[in-house]
Formats: structure tokens, C-alpha cells, sequence
């Protein structure tokens, strides 16, 4: 069978050509019936990227995973297992030794003369005679990089696309190729003056403009075109390219980046679910729950957005899911006998986060561990075969099946706060999004439990300023002032930057010179260690939980769910026939994210003397934010302390434990509250109020307060 042919672009991370060049050949490719990627190599960090924190982060930080924990290779040639790849660019790329083995070199260069003339004869395209010339150098004293959101107009019309620190050779290059007409968009005027050889028109300005109201003008400029939006930075826009101009999506940047979300309010609303890009801070999550969308977070490196065409493909497991769990007679003597059963739920629904699937395996393949995986269509659409086909190969053969239980997170494509949406649109969305994955995933690994990022509305709640953190006090302090953009006053003001392009963005919170002169001190003397940072949801929890919501998870064809609310009591927040809502029962409020989950062994066996206390049967469950552990910058420093908690889960805490599939706690929980419906006598209810929704735990239960014996701690 012939394989469909794709243009793959590389490039390097520095190379200010690349953002110009990329929407022209994709554009080109889309033209020629061909797809289009692109892989721009730099230095990676590999460690979890939360958001912009001035002073607090390095360029590698937001770069996505190191090249070898990444598995970039392996990428690259899987793509050349499903197309006839035919790359071009950088000579230096890494990516070369799996091109030669796979794929096919067009020409190794970075003249983009050279790379345009190879590309659009192979693609049988004319040579468009006019040139867009862009700028990536920062303008205005906010330090805006305007060229990586001018894509939809290089995509919407044939032109060719270089940057404007183009010389006056690459100039005549073009020119002998056909190049009659060189427009400016959006550079900086002093910039635009010095183009070699003129430009003969420059549109669009940034002076004056932030961050928000520049990209926001701009995606409202293009809305025809969009179906959705990409959100981030620069640098992120610019290397999801591929993934914007199969999907086309809208770019759009803030500083917060809920300016920006309040601005294009109509377009996302408007646009497809989910919104792709990556979050300024966990505040986006709440700002597009409002409006009924969930963000998938990607970052600057593979998977390759193409290899989203190519089938998942997972065979049928030789023996049901079902066969490896308890029945029910064996989970009524359990409640008999007051036995609490232990589970895990581990976050990885992210494409950012494929990396992680794979330690994931290894990690209860190591142990011995049951427990829950969260999924999206993107994550499932995105992962790699090689790895999720071991969900359905049984242990004796190398395979995890029948530990690993799926379950769909949040939106189903994207994560928001959902205790923020109207019920009926997540309805909607986890109904269609079921509906994909049933595409892809044989029945008997088809998700039956849904897992929220915080389905309740927040209301107050209480962090302690003092708490023991690894056997050690740690004081709260203040947090560092969350940006704000002021836009230049002027158009000269913009002319003045020019002379130093490179210069730091200004905030509205000047005042960090001596913030970061007590921190440069605290770390001199390792008193550092003694403090932290006041954490945006520190003084909020989630509320109730929400019946409507309950009932929107279980009309999109879902048994049970997990909620936020409630957290400590081992009782169904909610039972509704059959469906239940089960809160966590161990770890602690995350702070940074609205969310909980377990960090340490300490709160696990702090859990288990709660819970077995008082004899009575009940669940320990908490997440893992796999991400801050398994990310391959982030493994070797954490990797031991999650296999220990692992370990601890798996074998049953100190023996009073029973582990297993998030599913069997939901079937355990119908069971007890059966047992416990029957003891009781028939309730009060005001007249029109379902007896099916009763609320089982209404009121949280307070959240476990941290220990303070520095041995339980560590």
C-alpha cells in the first residue's frame, strides 16, 4: 500500500527564519496533498512546566522533555512507519540518522532560498512572487514577539515568509527565484526601516498593544478561518504549528493569560472543545470552564501532531477486564469483615504527558500496583501503540492487564474546572468524546469511571501558614504579584525598545528587585528551605457536590465517578441508582493546583490508621499528578519516592489494606451504601425530591489536617 507522502521541516530552536517559513511550507503542503510537520531541537529541561513565574524559571524550562527521555527519535520514526517522510532543513538536526533510515532528504540547509526553491518543486507549487517578513524580536517594553500569531495569514493565501533579520544576499536570493514584493507584518518600525532593500508596505503595529490585546485583535481579524484556538507563548505557538494548521486553530496569548480568554470569550465558546496550548497559570482553568471548554496542554516537542492520523489500534484482551476483579460476594464479605480497600488514580491526560505512560507500565509492572489511568481522546489519539497495547496483554506475556483501569478526565478531550460549566454542555462533550474512544479501545478497556479536575465550586477554606514539610517547619510567606501587562503609551516608545530588542518584559509589579534580593539571601544561607510560597488555592476547597454534574457523568454512559467534594469521608458523595460519587480519602489540598493528591508514604500510612481506626469498611483513594514525578526531568530526582509509595499501595499498607481497580471501589461503595440504606429508616424528603439523588454525604468532611510528628512526614 502506497503511504501518504508528508514534508517534514526541521529546524533549530534559535533559528528566527523558522516561524516564517513554517505556515508558507505547510500551506505549500496542504496544497500538494501532502501533511506537514516540523521539529525544532534545542536545549529541553524535561521537567514539569506549571506556568510563567518571573525570576523563577530557564528557557529550558518550557522547552518540553529532554530529547532522550522524550523519545524524539522514536517519534520520528514512527511517523516514517505511516508516511513517506521527506524532510529538509537544518543540517545539525538529530532527527537526520532516523530520516536516512526511514524517509527520504530533500536538502540539508538553512539558507531559506535553498529550502523554498527544494520544497516547491517537490511539491509541484509555483513560487509565490511576494514575501511576508516578520519580526521575532521582542518590541515594546513588554518584550512582544509578534511573528509566531501572524500564521493564519501565511496559511490563508500563497506568499513566502522569512524574518526581518534577513540580509541583503538572502534578499537577492529570493528575488532570483521570482520574489517581486516584500511586506512587513507587524515589525518594528526601526527594524522595518533598515530592511535590506526597502519594504515596499508594512501592516499591522504592536505599539500600544499587550500581549492579550494584540493576539485577541488579531484571532478576531481571522475568525472566519479558525475552528478553534491554540493558547500559549510564543514559543509554544510557533512550534505547535502543524498541530494549528490541521486543526486551525486561532493563537492567542496573555499575560495572565485569562486577558486574553475574557477578550476571545466569543471565539472560544464558539470554537471546537478542547482549546490546545498550556496555561499561564491554574486561573485558565476556571476562566474557560466558564466558558464550557477544557484546555489539552501540549508543549514544544513531539508527538508530531501527524502521527494523530495513524489508528490506535489495541487488540481485544483474551479475557474480559471483569475476570481480574473481586465479585461481589467476595466484596459484601469484605464489608463484613470491615476491610478498606486502597487505590490510586494516576493523571496523564495530557498529550505533554505521553512521556509519563510508559515509567506508568513500568511502575506497576515493578510493583504489583492496581490502579486508575486518566485519559483524553488526545491522549489516546496521540500515544504511542507500542505502549498502550500492553493495557491488554496479560502479565504472564509482558503486559499490565487488569492492573491499569482507564478512566476519562475532565472534558474528555481537555481539562477545565467543570464545577464552572453548565451540565448539559459537559453532557455533551464527555457524550461525543465516549464516543471516539470507543473508536479506538476494545470494549473491555473502555473507560466506566470519569475523573474531574474539581467538579464542585470552590468556596473558603483554611491552609495553616506552618505546616512540616519533610521533617522540617515551613513558614507560608506572601506570594510573588501575579503580572499584569501595561501596553507602551506610544508608538515612539516602541522605537525607543528597538535599540535594545532583547530587553525584559515589563510588569505592572516593578517591585520584584527587592523580592528577589531577600530570595538571593534565603538561598545563599539555605534558609530557603524553611519557607515557600503562599499557593494561589491555599485558601479555597471545593464546596457540595454538584447533583446536575453527577447526573450529566452518568447520562454520557459512565458508572461511577470521582469527586473533589467530600474529601476524608469514605461514603459516596452521591448515590443515584446505581452511579455513585466517591471522594478521596487521602493525601492533601495541592494548593498550586485545585486538586488532591498523595506526596509521600507518611500521608498514606497517616490515611490508614484514620481509616481502619474504627473497624469499619470504607476506601483509601488519592491521585497522583503523574507529571511531577515521571516527566524524564523529573524521574530521576522523585522516581524512587512514588515507587515506594507505589509499593506501599500495592502491598497492602501496613497488611490492613486491600489494592485494586478504581471500578471495584466504585462496585465496594454501591455496596456499603446499599448495607447502610437498609439499616436506616425511611427519610424525610420535601415532596418533588428524588429519593434516587440522595446526597449520602452532604456536607465535606473537614480535610485531614498535615502531621506534625516530623517522622510521620518524610
Amino acid at each position: 500500500m502506497t503511504k501518504p507522502s508528508l514534508l517534514l521541516f526541521l529546524a533549530h530552536g534559535g533559528d528566527p527564519h523558522r516561524v516564517a517559513m513554517a505556515p508558507v511550507l505547510a500551506a505549500a503542503a496542504e496544497r500538494a496533498g501532502w501533511a506537514f510537520d516540523l521539529y525544532y531541537d534545542g536545549r529541553r529541561s524535561g521537567r514539569h512546566f506549571g506556568g510563567w513565574e518571573d525570576g523563577n524559571r530557564t528557557e529550558a524550562t518550557g522547552t518540553g522533555s529532554l530529547m532522550a527521555g522524550g523519545r524524539h527519535l522514536d517519534h520520528a520514526l514512527w511517523l516514517t512507519t505511516c508516511y513517506r517522510v521527506v524532510a529538509l532543513g537544518d543540517p545539525a538536526s538529530p532527527l537526520w540518522p532516523v530520516v536516512e533510515a526511514g524517509g527520504e532528504c530533500a536538502l540539508r540547509s538553512t539558507d531559506p532560498a535553498a529550502l523554498y526553491e527544494t520544497a516547491f518543486r517537490l511539491l509541484g507549487q509555483p513560487l509565490p512572487v511576494e514575501v511576508a517578513v516578520l519580526d521575532m524580536a521582542p518590541q515594546t517594553p513588554l518584550g512582544i514577539v509578534a511573528a509566531p500569531f501572524l500564521y493564519p495569514r501565511l496559511l490563508a493565501e500563497p506568499r513566502l515568509g522569512i524574518d526581518a533579520s534577513a540580509d541583503a544576499g538572502l534578499r537577492e536570493r529570493l528575488e532570483a527565484l521570482g520574489a517581486r514584493r516584500f511586506v512587513g507584518y507587524c515589525v518594528d518600525p526601526v527594524r522595518a526601516r533598515h530592511f535590506p532593500g526597502g519594504l515596499d508596505a508594512v501592516e499591522g503595529k504592536v505599539a500600544g498593544e499587550s500581549y492579550a490585546s494584540f493576539s485577541a485583535g488579531l484571532a478576531h481579524r481571522h475568525a472566519e478561518w479558525g475552528r478553534g484556538t491554540l493558547l500559549g507563548d510564543p514559543d509554544l505557538i510557533a512550534a505547535q504549528l502543524p498541530l494549528a494548521a490541521a486543526k486551525r486553530l486561532l493563537p492567542l496569548y496573555g499575560r495572565p493569560q485569562t486577558d486574553v480568554i475574557d477578550r476571545a470569550a466569543d471565539l472560544i465558546r464558539a470554537g471546537a472543545d478542547p482549546v490546545y496550548g498550556r496555561q499561564f497559570d491554574d486561573h485558565d482553568f476556571f476562566a474557560l470552564g466558564r466558558l464550557g471548554r477544557g484546555l489539552q496542554i501540549v508543549d514544544p516537542d513531539p508527538p508530531f501532531a501527524s502521527a494523530a492520523a495513524v489508528p490506535l489500534r489495541i487488540q481485544e484482551p483474551p479475557q474480559p477486564f471483569t475476570d481480574y476483579e473481586p465479585d461481589d460476594a467476595t466484596l459484601r464479605r469484605w464489608a463484613d469483615e470491615g476491610r478498606v480497600l486502597t487505590t490510586l488514580v494516576l493523571w496523564s491526560g495530557m498529550i505533554r504527558e505521553l512521556h509519563c505512560i510508559p515509567r506508568i507500565l513500568d511502575l506497576v509492572a515493578a510493583t504489583g500496583l492496581r490502579c486508575g489511568l486518566v485519559v483524553t481522546v488526545d491522549s489516546l489519539t496521540q500515544s504511542s501503540p507500542a505502549d498502550l497495547a500492553l493495557l491488554a496483554v496479560p502479565e504472564e506475556r509482558g503486559g499490565v492487564l487488569g492492573r491499569v483501569e482507564l478512566l476519562l478526565g475532565s472534558t474528555g478531550r481537555g481539562v477545565c474546572a467543570e464545577g464552572e460549566m453548565q451540565a448539559d454542555e459537559l453532557a455533551r462533550l464527555l457524550t461525543d468524546a465516549r464516543a471516539e474512544v470507543a473508536t479506538m479501545l476494545p470494549s473491555g478497556l473502555m473507560p466506566r469511571g470519569w475523573w474531574p479536575l474539581v467538579d464542585s465550586p470552590l468556596v473558603p477554606g483554611r491552609t495553616p501558614r506552618l505546616h512540616w514539610e519533610e521533617g522540617r517547619p515551613v513558614l507560608r510567606i506572601s506570594p510573588r504579584p501575579r503580572p499584569s501587562e501595561t501596553p507602551a503609551a506610544s508608538a515612539e516608545s516602541a522605537e525607543t525598545e528597538a535599540a535594545a530588542p532583547r530587553a525584559t518584559p515589563r510588569t505592572a509589579a516593578p517591585a520584584m528587585d527587592a523580592r528577589r534580593m531577600i530570595g538571593n539571601a534565603l538561598r545563599r544561607y539555605r534558609l530557603d528551605r524553611f519557607y515557600e510560597a503562599w499557593r494561589p488555592y491555599d485558601d479555597a476547597r471545593p464546596g457540595p457536590v454538584r447533583p446536575d454534574i453527577a447526573a450529566a457523568v452518568r447520562s454520557a454512559g459512565f458508572d461511577y465517578m470521582w469527586t473533589k467534594a467530600g474529601f476524608g469521608s469514605a461514603a459516596p458523595a452521591l448515590v443515584d441508582g446505581d452511579f455513585v460519587a466517591l471522594p478521596f480519602t487521602a493525601g492533601d489540598w495541592d494548593g498550586w493546583s485545585p486538586f488532591y493528591t498523595i506526596r509521600n508514604t507518611a500521608q498514606l500510612r497517616s490515611a490508614e490508621r484514620r481509616l481502619t481506626r474504627g473497624g469499619k469498611p470504607g476506601w483509601l483513594a488519592s491521585n497522583i499528578d503523574s507529571i511531577l514525578w515521571m516527566l524524564p526531568g523529573e524521574v530521576l530526582e522523585k522516581g524512587r519516592a512514588l515507587f515506594q509509595v507505589a509499593q506501599l499501595v500495592a502491598g497492602g499498607g501496613t497488611g490492613k489494606l486491600v489494592n485494586v481497580t478504581p471500578n471495584t471501589v466504585a462496585r465496594y461503595a454501591r455496596i456499603l451504601a446499599e448495607a447502610k440504606t437498609a439499616h436506616l429508616p425511611p427519610p424525610d424528603r420535601p415532596s418533588g425530591t428524588s429519593g434516587a439523588a440522595q446526597d449520602i454525604a452532604a456536607t465535606n468532611a473537614a480535610p485531614v489536617k498535615t502531621a506534625k510528628d516530623p517522622a510521620e512526614v518524610g
